[in-house]
């Protein structure tokens, strides 16, 4: 078992996970290509980490997250402008609507709550189904949790579905995260965003 940042050649296996993962899930609806340019655009980011696990040298779970979530997606499409660009104007004649819900879910905060967005972000983890149930996202969030406090990082957030989701949310408070607000994305999905405090591990 080994867990280590993802190289170029391996973001193939980092989408195959995603799929097996978040199957139905808007991201994963945008196509294989998308995927590919999201977390490529993560892996080469100056404030961007992709972890995978490998077991045999075989990819069987990823953590991609932000050090600072202030502004990453929009950074994230300006240093990537031309390939992000294509997909979107291909969303805009084939589904606009998907495009419209992917602009207005960039900033994911509450309007009732202040949030200055100081803090370092989990994007995405998926585990492979092969290898789901044996503790492998745990052993992907300590170890992002460590790398960002090497990275100086104070705060790790997190964001997840509201309604229907106990077991997801018991998972990150048993691992030390607290519920920090609640929040609708656009169209109407109730999510928590959650909340730890690293330097305390």
């Amino acid at each position: 078992m080994k867990i280590k940042v993802v190289s170029k050649q391996e973001i193939n296996s980092v989408v195959k996970v995603h799929n097996e993962s978040f199957q139905g899930f808007f991201l994963t609806e945008l196509g294989n290509h998308f995927l590919k340019i999201y977390y490529e655009s993560i892996r080469k980011n100056s404030k961007g980490i992709l972890l995978g696990y490998f077991e045999g040298g075989q990819l069987y779970g990823f953590a991609a997250a932000t050090t600072l979530s202030k502004g990453f997606n929009k950074n994230l499409i300006k240093s990537n402008w031309f390939p992000f660009s294509l997909i979107g104007i291909k969303l805009l004649v084939t589904r606009m609507h998907a495009l419209i819900r992917l602009f207005k879910n960039f900033s994911k905060t509450s309007t009732s709550v202040t949030d200055n967005e100081d803090y370092a972000e989990l994007l995405s983890i998926g585990v492979s189904h092969e290898r789901q149930g044996m503790g492998i996202g745990k052993k992907l969030l300590i170890e992002l949790e460590k790398k960002m406090q090497l990275e100086g990082c104070s705060k790790l957030s997190l964001t997840t579905d509201f309604h229907n989701n106990e077991k997801a949310v018991g998972f990150y408070k048993n691992l030390g995260y607290d519920i920090y607000y609640d929040f609708i994305t656009y169209p109407n999905r109730k999510m928590y965003r959650m909340i730890k405090e690293i330097n305390k591990i």
